[in-house]
């Protein structure tokens, strides 16, 4: 009984202990498992740089695994672009290298031979090396070489696995099939989700990463460039730039405009010590608009960079030729970048290299971000471009101005060997100086404008604004807000306040040219501002005071205006304190050579033709015309003359004046003296009164003079008292 109850015990025992020994056998082997997963995940939890995790990976890994050559295949999410990253410290370094610059791939390879997963339920699986590789891809070969090389004949492929998405996968090399037995693959099926994780940390940390120092880089590239905008090497800065950031031999600037033409605005070439050398594309080899749509046409899209192959760039061969003559460079890949498309025209970067394998993504998803940078440059290199332009034309016609106001505006320049326009400056140099108003009248084109100026310049107001007023040239409803301004809301479109002319000529001189014009209603408001120096805007409540000194200019005879009721008296005048009268061209010939070769030599220097002369008979020509539109319309006549003109000489072949208006030879011969003419109406007089000389009904009486002088200037004209009397016949009229 006793031994019967130990046996019990000892069975009892033994099965308890038995138990135990089984749960512990089974918690060594659950204990062997979580170490891996335990220390690989503590050691990849914290990592953020992509190269530290996949190294970290394969020191962790090597623990417990004897393989040579660690690698991760990494898949992009969005582009699908697959790269494996390798590590290993049984191999060169320079074959590591080489095998890391070699492995990218598109995500669908791995669904082919010799690989041929199932990428819509990843498993672990074992690829034998094999020497030959028929199926294997052109990109792949290589790194199988290298592969073959260091005895390697397994493959273990790991999927990387994240909530059922694949991330990519871990690849094991080992020299010895089956060094990993089957029993071990769910352990590295759960470490290969670890890593997942891990992947995507990395690459959520790389992207934040990269996006702050694209971010960094977008706005240091855009703040460099814009320093440098108004330079003439701004797209040498451009290129250099642009360099720091993405590989490339070639810059290229293309404008395209809709006249079917292009133009190379600018190219730049970098040389073998690493600067960039501006050269000059021919004319001959610049892409037209029908090559340009072939590269639209191929691209298929606007505003993207795309990259080209060399299947691509060979699209226009006689191109790749030409710029291989002219520079030794053979492009083998580029960068189309369009800049501009719009309905005046389109400009497009080109990047180009001579490596089949420049331009990665990451430099494609940077030159993305780049293009509305690159879009600001531009916008403002051309707005600085156009600015500087005006600037300088601006510049240039102040000068010119300036030039021709100086040369009109001085005395000695006046066109004045006539005894007539000497007597009109010696009258502007009296009154000038003197704040009296003046009333310039003259004919159309004979020099009122000129005259005013020439009083304001020499007067004491002539560091002040001269304002001038072409009354003429304004609707009548415009001309009292012209003159005196208006408020906002004081009529229908006075959305703003407008300042009058009488306001901006404060402190200096107003001229009201074609005073004449002026309506009979503004008459009075004008003849106020000249009396008391004040007026009020359309709409305003408040006098404004103004100091103006007024010149008026009229073609019109101001007197008779007035007595027809078209012109107020009272503001005539006021007006007419000072008159100056500029006589017509016709009756001051003797300028005429004078203004004729000082035309001449303006519109010569302004058209940019040499100096020519006037040949004799032209300038008796141009003297014998009435020029009815007097110094415009002969300053005009020698500006058309000098655009048709060839040779040294003026061509005034086009001036055909009416023959009314031109004094001919013929005109002198007939033309009779007051001599004549006074005897000619003496015995008009004595025909018509019979011969009789005095009394009543005498010739002296019809003459209007007494008839003791009547007959001494008989006497001086040699008429004799006799005269012929007509009898009247049947047979008609005898004498």
């Amino acid at each position: 009984m006793f031994y019967k109850q130990k046996q019990n015990n000892i069975i009892s025992y033994i099965k308890e202990n038995v138990t135990l020994w089984f749960f512990y056998l089974r918690n060594i082997e659950f204990m062997e498992n979580i170490e891996p997963l335990v220390i690989i995940s503590e050691a990849i939890a914290t990592i953020q740089d992509k190269e530290d995790l996949f190294q970290t990976i394969h020191d962790r890994l090597k623990q417990w695994y004897n393989f040579q050559l660690n690698g991760i295949i990494n898949i992009e999410p969005e582009t699908k672009e697959c790269r494996i990253f390798w590590t290993g410290t049984g191999i060169p370094v320079e074959l590591l290298t080489e095998l890391n610059n070699s492995m990218e791939f598109k995500y669908q390879q791995l669904s082919l031979e010799p690989f041929s997963f199932d990428m819509d339920n990843p498993r672990i699986k074992r690829v034998p090396v094999v020497t030959s590789q028929p199926n294997l891809p052109p990109e792949m070969k290589r790194a199988a070489q290298i592969i073959s090389l260091q005895q390697i004949s397994e493959l273990l492929y790991i999927p990387l696995l994240n909530r059922g998405q694949l991330q990519g996968f871990l690849i094991l090399a080992f020299r010895e099939s089956g060094s990993v037995p089957d029993d071990q693959l769910p352990l590295l099926a759960s470490i290969g989700n670890l890593i997942a994780g891990a992947v995507i940390n990395t690459r959520n940390y790389e992207e934040i990463a990269q996006r702050e120092q694209l971010n960094k880089f977008q706005l240091d590239f855009t703040n460099k460039i814009l320093a440098v905008i108004n330079q003439p090497d701004v797209f040498l800065h451009l290129a250099y730039e642009l360099n720091l950031q993405v590989e490339f031999e070639l810059l290229n600037l293309v404008v395209i405009s809709n006249t079917f033409e292009a133009n190379l605005e600018i190219s730049y070439l970098k040389n073998k010590q690493g600067e960039f050398k501006y050269f000059r594309i021919p004319d001959g080899i610049k892409l037209n608009r029908f090559e340009l749509e072939s590269y639209e046409n191929l691209v298929q899209t606007k505003q993207k960079v795309v990259r080209l192959g060399r299947n691509e760039i060979n699209l226009l061969p006689e191109k790749r030729e030409n710029i291989l003559n002219i520079t030794n460079f053979e492009i083998a890949s580029g960068m189309y970048i369009p800049l501009k498309s719009d309905q005046d025209g389109e400009i497009i970067l080109f990047l180009a290299s001579s490596h089949e394998n420049s331009f990665s993504q990451l430099e494609i998803e940077l030159l993305q971000h780049l293009v509305p940078q690159l879009q600001l440059i531009l916008e403002n290199y051309y707005a600085f471009a156009e600015i500087n332009s005006l600037r300088s034309q601006l510049e240039q016609e102040k000068q010119s101005l300036l030039k021709e106001m100086s040369e009109k505006n001085q005395g000695d320049n006046f066109i004045a060997q006539s005894e007539a326009m000497v007597k009109v400056l010696r009258r502007v140099k009296q009154v000038a100086p003197i704040d009296t108003t003046v009333l310039i009248e003259g004919e159309t084109g004979v020099g009122k404008e000129l005259i005013a100026s020439a009083l304001h310049n020499n007067s004491t107001r002539s560091d002040g604004p001269l304002v001038k007023v072409n009354c003429a040239a304004l609707p009548a409803q415009l001309i009292e807000s012209e003159l005196f301004g208006h408020e906002k809301g004081s009529f229908t479109g006075a959305t703003d306040r407008r300042i009058g002319k009488f306001e901006l000529a404060n402190g200096g001189t107003i001229f009201l040219d074609e005073i004449g014009e002026l309506p009979i209603e503004l008459q009075s408001k004008l003849l106020r501002v000249i009396q008391e120096k004040e007026f009020e805007r359309i709409g305003g409540h408040s006098v404004i005071r103004s100091d103006v000194r007024i010149l008026a200019a009229t073609n019109r005879n101001l007197e008779k205006e007035v007595e027809v009721g078209r012109f107020r008296s009272d503001l005539f005048y006021r007006l007419n304190v000072f008159l100056i009268e500029i006589p017509p061209l016709r009756q001051r010939r003797t300028d005429i050579p004078g203004f004729v070769g000082f035309f001449t030599s303006k519109y010569c220097r302004r058209i940019g033709k040499p100096a020519m002369q006037v040949r004799e008979s032209d300038l008796l020509k141009l003297m014998e015309y009435q020029w009815p539109g007097n110094i415009r319309e002969l300053e005009h006549t020698i500006e058309r003359a000098i655009v048709i003109s060839q040779g040294p000489y003026l061509d005034l072949s086009d001036f055909r004046p009416a023959s009314h208006l031109v004094k001919t030879e013929n005109q002198l011969i007939r033309f009779k003296s007051l001599k004549d003419l006074e005897a000619e109406h003496i015995l008009q007089a004595l025909e018509l009164t019979s011969g009789r000389v005095s009394g009543e009904k005498g010739a002296a009486k019809l003459l209007g003079i007494n008839g003791k002088t009547l007959d001494s200037k008989m006497r001086k004209l040699g008429i004799r008292r006799e005269i012929l009397v007509k009898i009247e016949t049947p047979h008609g009229i005898e004498d």
